[in-house]
């Protein structure tokens, strides 16, 4: 996994300060691959928050405090609410091949 420590735990704080503390984070894609170089840093996020309106406003202050912590990176978050009735496919994936940060 290509993540310091500092952004591993710098990820998980704000998620879960702005998703809530029950709130699950996967690292997915090329970050996971040691061997790999570049990328950007694939998040995939079960929230504790549900409320669709609320999870707009998490995930851009989940992002603002995100880049003051480790600085301006391209950073990619897929959310899914356990309500939601839409599965896709990349829900899956980022569960298999990713790595459980939190």
């Amino acid at each position: 996994m290509r993540l310091s420590d500092f952004q591993k735990h710098s990820i998980c704080e704000s998620a879960k300060h702005n998703f809530g503390q029950d709130t699950h984070v996967w690292l997915f894609g090329s970050r996971v691959n040691d061997l790999a170089k570049g990328g950007d840093i694939d998040l995939y996020i079960e929230p504790q928050t549900q409320k669709p309106a609320d999870l707009i406003t998490a995930k851009l202050q989940f992002l603002r405090d995100l880049h003051k912590k480790i600085g301006q990176q391209k950073i990619d978050v897929v959310l899914h609410r356990a309500d939601s009735k839409v599965e896709l496919p990349i829900y899956r994936i980022a569960k298999e091949t990713g790595v459980l940060l939190q």
